[in-house]
């Protein structure tokens, strides 16, 4: 019984670690955010370093949520996490990891400043880039958070609690540098109030037929 209360204990730890810790670290990230990478390089490389694995624990962290919720609204929460990190990740590698990479080679070699910058202003030119990329991220994150918020608030959370979860997590997948920091303590609040709350071990969010007269 003492193992197993100690298993228990761990793994709610882990658990609120991943629901709570994750969209801190996201919104300090975003407090910190240079809007070029010159002008603080390693702060850039360092916060879209980490931005790749922490983005796969939000979306872990919406499937922990989601615990005991059946239905399809909640699949679809749960299948739209892949391709919403997988975008987000190749996007933000890409704009992020890339451009600091071409900052620094343009601070160590001076001479090469202005065919770095044009390097860099031809990601514009990529529509895999500059539309494919951000609006996979965007369209896949409106589709966790909203149907997860959906799930949630059949299940009988609070209406701000599951609006303030969808609202965070899509405003920070699309302007993280400029509002990611408000959009992550918008996004905790919520999820607050969802691991507070009291559920049923399972809940079906699907509607239940009803059994034809006799």
């Amino acid at each position: 019984m003492h193992k197993e209360g100690t298993r228990t204990m761990t793994s709610l730890i882990l658990r609120r670690a991943a629901i709570f810790g994750t969209p801190v670290a996201l919104g300090t990230l975003a407090a910190i955010h240079p809007m070029m990478p010159e002008h603080n390089l390693g702060i850039w490389n360092l916060i879209h370093t980490l931005q790749i694995p922490l983005v796969a624990l939000l979306g872990i962290s919406v499937v922990l949520m989601l615990r005991g919720i059946e239905g399809g609204v909640a699949t679809a929460a749960r299948l739209a996490i892949l391709p919403w990190v997988a975008f987000f990740a190749a996007f933000d590698g890409v704009a992020g990891l890339a451009t600091g990479a071409l900052a620094g080679f343009a601070h160590d070699h001076p001479g090469t400043a202005e065919t770095v910058d044009s390097a860099v202003a031809s990601f514009g030119d990529s529509l895999v880039l500059a539309a494919g990329l951000p609006l996979g991220a965007t369209i896949f994150s409106m589709v966790v958070f909203s149907c997860a918020a959906i799930c949630m608030r059949r299940a009988g959370i609070s209406i701000f609690a599951v609006g303030a979860l969808a609202v965070g997590g899509v405003v920070w997948t699309f302007v993280h540098p400029l509002i990611g920091a408000p959009a992550m303590l918008v996004f905790l609040s919520g999820a607050f109030v969802v691991e507070m709350s009291s559920r049923p071990a399972a809940v079906v969010t699907r509607p239940v037929a009803a059994e034809p007269a006799r």
